[in-house]
């Protein structure tokens, strides 16, 4: 049997990770809170309905950093992780 196909690395491209800023993760939350679907919040903003469906679970902790930091201070939000994580 012979493989599937030969794995090149010109035809593998690699994603770039986005970092969304706190303005827009707010405009997320604030459009879900609306009533507005899902799948249309993800296709204004390019995304896909995971990385939507993420900051909606977060939506509290995106929400006190918006009350703390003004919007043209905040770039994106970070999460840290515990002693215990790092650790390992």
């Amino acid at each position: 049997m012979s493989p599937k196909r030969p794995a090149t690395s010109s035809s593998i491209a690699k994603k770039t990770r986005k970092s969304l800023t706190l303005e827009v993760k707010l405009d997320i939350i604030h459009r879900h809170e609306r009533s507005e679907k899902t799948n249309s919040i993800a296709r204004h903003h390019g995304l896909t309905l995971s990385t939507v469906s993420t900051i909606f679970k977060s939506a509290d902790s995106i929400k006190k950093a918006g009350e703390t930091v003004s919007s043209l201070q905040a770039k994106r939000t970070t999460r840290t992780r515990d002693s215990a994580m790092d650790k390992m």
